[in-house]
């Protein structure tokens, strides 16, 4: 599934880009101006995306960390007692 998606994303990103230099030479700017925004808002979505993929891990990993830390200092408490 991920080389499919990989290819369909290279397909559609010459595809946009051809597009993008066939509206420079026919005249028609603002669509070509639409196409670049477009791309630039993906790339931004994605940016964002990825962002909140990262502090999610972070956090997850932080909290796992802590739980451990805890069980461990209960259980060396507990072998003391």
């Amino acid at each position: 599934m991920k080389k499919v998606m990989i290819r369909l994303l290279i397909i559609l990103s010459l595809a946009l880009l051809v597009g993008i230099i066939t509206c420079f030479y026919l005249g028609y700017f603002m669509y070509a101006y639409g196409m670049i925004f477009l791309i630039i808002a993906v790339l931004f979505g994605l940016g964002q995306a990825a962002s909140v993929n990262n502090s999610v891990w972070l956090h997850q990993n932080s909290y796992d960390r802590h739980i451990r830390e805890q069980t461990e200092l209960y259980r060396a408490d507990r072998e003391k007692e």
